[in-house]
């Protein structure tokens, strides 16, 4: 295995000092941060059309803007294809988004001469982007049990939209890259809503265009008004998917005609947002020499790679930033992928150097911390003394960035690792985590199982239904599945117990 972990390390150092001639900039909206290979205007207008589309869905879906919400952008990595390829490891798509703790993202490719060629309806990297960014907005402003038909119905209706020349924005185009997979047809309703039961389609692409097809057809249509809506109510109470479609829509063999009806005749006509109401505002930063050339390593990390990778990918990045030893970013980038690669001292002595330079650096407050935590975990007996240095960290963190989420969500999770109790402050400190980042998994988890331990078993329901049907979760044991039917059924104690015992079973990341 270490010779792969060589040839791994060689290939992303010879990939680097290519990449690290690259123009990298950093585009900043109310709602975004880009990290892009561009020209200034480019950067310009791509970050606009971010900020654009959020101000539309979020006109469309009702949904008021708030401090909270603008004080965690979600960050988007347009790159190459190539940089794309090296750091998702990913087959065929074009972007893929991943809800983090830590910070969400979204990789996506940039290939602006092929995008400039797309036709509204096609299958794109900004199609696929937007998609995916549609799935940050629900999961973010509406986490709620959503079946995989209408998570991605949803994000299908979203991302086949226009800018238009007046500042408006139109959404709900035909997804014409599903019209293969519609006129094949071979998908039952029970499969449709509800696969993890009654089996996945060989093709997925029958799923993702009968989604949209019927996301469409009750979001613009006006025969079933206020169905998906009963719908969802419905699945959210507890029935299954299947169960709470029948409750809604009635028969479904005569929902499935008139979807058919539907798919061969006119079409509802799209929606028109219109224009942002105030001018949207982007800040334009250039990356340092030492940030653009640690990049591909820190996306690798970010990522996540294999454990028999990650001290190559460590060495690659210290080599590196041995050059630019006074850059907070660069430091502060290797102490995380140095705790990553199990490199705890040389970790340590990164965020030491990066606290040097910018002694209220949020992040490498936090990377102190958590190095702080693991060293703390690996002695026996617990060490109070050791714990109390870690959550000292996370206190000063909180103080240099009161919004910030991680040195809440850590904080807590200091007294479970170390199996204290929590006190009231870190409680607190987890649940205004739960509301800065409501589409984490691994805070929602957490959140939950605080609440059943407080015998407040709605709230603990409430928490965990997204992640009990989160879509794209693995298609093994569903834990958060079984603990909601043990809430259901009354036997709390059952439930802590399975929840405690799938803390560490589906980690961010992992």
């Amino acid at each position: 295995m270490r010779i792969f972990a060589v040839i791994f390390s060689l290939a992303v150092s010879l990939l680097a000092p290519a990449l690290a001639n690259a123009a990298w900039l950093e585009a900043r909206t109310d709602h975004f941060v880009l990290t892009i290979d561009a020209s200034e205007e480019d950067a310009r207008a791509f970050a606009l059309r971010l900020e654009q589309f959020d101000q539309g869905l979020q006109l469309l879906y009702g949904v008021t803007d708030t401090p909270d919400r603008r004080s965690r952008p979600i960050h988007v990595y347009a790159l190459s294809q190539q940089l794309f390829a090296e750091t998702c490891r990913c087959g065929l798509t074009l972007a893929y988004y991943s809800p983090r703790a830590t910070g969400s993202f979204i990789l996506t490719q940039y290939v602006p001469k092929v995008d400039q060629k797309s036709q509204i309806g096609g299958w794109s990297t900004q199609t696929l982007l937007r998609h995916e960014y549609s799935h940050h907005f629900m999961y973010s402003n509406f986490p709620l049990a959503y079946p995989f038909w209408y998570s991605e119905g949803f994000a299908e209706f979203n991302a086949n939209a226009s800018y238009e020349k007046d500042g408006s924005l139109i959404i709900g185009y035909p997804a014409n890259y599903r019209a293969e997979g519609l006129r094949s047809g071979g998908l039952g309703m029970k499969q449709l809503f509800e696969p993890d039961t009654y089996g996945y389609p060989d093709d997925m692409d029958l799923l993702y265009g009968r989604g949209w097809l019927l996301t469409n057809y009750l979001m613009l249509g006006p025969q079933r008004k206020g169905q998906l809506a009963t719908y969802l109510a419905a699945m959210n109470k507890g029935a299954r998917s299947y169960a709470a479609a029948q409750q809604a829509f009635g028969n479904l063999d005569t929902l499935r005609d008139e979807l058919e009806s539907y798919r061969k005749g006119t079409l509802a006509a799209p929606l028109r947002i219109p224009p942002p109401a105030a001018p949207l505002n982007v800040t334009i930063t250039p990356y340092s020499p030492g940030a653009a050339e640690i990049l591909p390593s820190y996306l690798l990390i970010k990522d996540g790679i294999a454990r028999n990778y990650r001290l190559g990918t460590a060495m690659t990045a210290a080599k590196i930033a041995s050059r630019y030893p006074d850059d907070a970013v660069v430091q502060t980038q290797l102490a995380e992928i140095e705790q990553y690669a199990g490199r705890l001292d040389r970790a340590d002595a990164a965020a030491d150097r990066a606290l040097a330079i910018q002694p209220n650096g949020i992040d490498a407050l936090v990377r102190k911390g958590m190095i702080a935590s693991e060293r703390a975990a690996g002695v026996k007996p617990a060490d109070a003394k050791a714990w109390s240095t870690a959550r000292s960290w996370f206190l000063k963190a909180n103080r240099a960035e009161p919004n910030a989420v991680m040195p809440l969500y850590l904080y807590y999770s200091s007294f479970v690792a170390a199996k204290e109790k929590p006190s009231a402050g870190a409680v607190n400190a987890l649940l205004r985590a739960a509301v800065l980042a409501p589409e984490s998994r691994d805070i929602r988890h957490a959140a939950a199982r605080q609440k059943l331990i407080e015998r407040d078993a709605a709230t603990a329901r409430d928490l965990l239904q997204p992640i009990a049907f989160a879509p794209h979760r693995r298609r093994d044991r569903n834990i958060p599945r079984e603990v909601i039917t043990l809430i259901d059924e009354g036997k709390i104690d059952e439930a802590i117990a399975l929840i405690t015992l799938g803390e560490d079973k589906d980690r961010e990341g992992d």
